[in-house]
């Protein structure tokens, strides 16, 4: 791939949390060293962001996870990356067994293709298996008809599938207080993959102990888990206290801003990992779709089930990274991290992605100050279509 430069622009610095003035050099699908003896293009002022990083994401522009073929997921790649988010881990919902084992495969298989050609969106990280594991009295939007009890062995089976593809990452969301819970994170740990509690009625101390276990973080923070009370501080009391990874969907609907405000007040900056926790319909107009198998409601900023139930945000993570400066009252600077370098190191993917640095993967958006406005967005150094 051609060296090309992009020169006067903004470009955000993670570790600084800034903005400066200066060129960045993109070289073979990598951020490289200055070198200006390539392809030069002048931004004329404009800023430069690491890509977004979303790790729990259902679908967009009309294609789901557990759904979609090889082309489908292509598509739907593609879809993220027009939207400024770069890097992604499709994510499983509770659904047969046999369509968890055909998403995973049909999500290596379209990781193959990536690899082996340019223009195919944003990149696959890895695999969020948000299903089946989960406590029925949390399941949220899922079919309690697909939960099952943890099964190590199992859970085994379906990381096993990765194995020799080009996936390499892969994330659980589990209920860690139902029977078999400590065998379950210990194994899924030992086969590789990072563990987060999530649709779990667990107390605080059930939390503290599934951390202690080796669990890293909170799935989507006070939707489908056991609230905080002042005497009972159940799952978000132990999201909040710990120094676990704690996820937030920020579209406005599904946590109010000023609990945004609170959270972000509360939590550790650099804990606080911005999703989407998207359903196929985002990128969409509204109407009614399917999402799971179930039909589900486009309209008033969020997906819902025909009962009322939130079912998963329409929303841009990039569009999650503006929300949080403005519900939290914090500079954009402040919020790019959550959307980027956070999600990142939550599943272990920070060398590779998340930030601008000479050696990883040129994915970067080119926007306007506020980043309301997207110019330009290239994955692995190839710009967006």
């Amino acid at each position: 791939m051609a060296r090309v430069t992009l020169t006067n622009a903004h470009i955000y610095n993670t570790a600084a949390r800034r903005f400066e003035r200066g060129e960045l050099t993109m070289e073979n699908g990598l951020i490289a060293a200055p070198d200006r003896t390539g392809e030069m293009i002048d931004l004329d002022g404009a800023y430069v962001i690491p890509g977004m990083v979303d790790v729990h994401t259902h679908g967009r522009g009309g294609y789901e996870s557990t759904e979609a073929n090889r082309d489908e997921f292509i598509e739907m790649a593609r879809s993220y990356a027009r939207a400024g988010t770069t890097s992604f881990m499709p994510t499983l919902m509770s659904v047969p067994f046999e369509q968890l084992e055909s998403g995973i495969d049909t999500a290596a298989a379209a990781k193959a293709v990536q690899a082996s050609s340019e223009g195919c969106g944003a990149n696959i990280l890895g695999v969020h298996l948000e299903g089946r594991y989960l406590n029925e009295k949390r399941k949220g939007a899922h079919n309690p008809e697909y939960l099952a009890p943890l099964d190590a062995d199992e859970l085994a089976g379906l990381i096993g599938r990765m194995k020799g593809s080009h996936l390499r990452r892969f994330h659980i969301t589990c209920a860690p207080e139902l029977e078999g819970g400590e065998s379950f994170v210990k194994r899924a740990l030992a086969e590789g993959a990072t563990v987060g509690i999530g649709h779990s009625d667990a107390t605080c101390s059930e939390c503290e102990k599934a951390i202690g276990w080796g669990v890293s973080s909170f799935t989507h923070l006070y939707n489908a888990m056991s609230p905080l009370t002042h005497r009972a501080p159940g799952c978000v009391g132990a999201g909040l206290s710990s120094d676990a990874y704690t996820e937030l969907i920020c579209d406005g609907r599904h946590v109010a801003p000023e609990v945004v405000r609170l959270t972000y007040r509360a939590k550790a900056s650099d804990k606080l990992v911005l999703v989407t926790d998207s359903a196929p319909s985002a990128g969409l107009p509204d109407g009614n779709y399917k999402m799971g198998g179930a039909d589900i409601i486009v309209g008033n900023g969020a997906a819902w089930l025909p009962g009322g139930t939130l079912t998963g945000s329409i929303i841009s993570l990039l569009t999650a990274v503006r929300n949080l400066s403005a519900f939290a009252g914090i500079p954009v600077e402040e919020a790019i991290p959550c959307g980027t370098i956070n999600p990142a190191r939550m599943v272990g993917a920070d060398s590779e992605v998340g930030s601008l640095e000479i050696g990883k993967r040129a994915d970067l958006i080119v926007t306007d100050a506020k980043l309301e406005k997207i110019a330009r967005v290239y994955v692995g150094g190839a710009a967006v279509e």
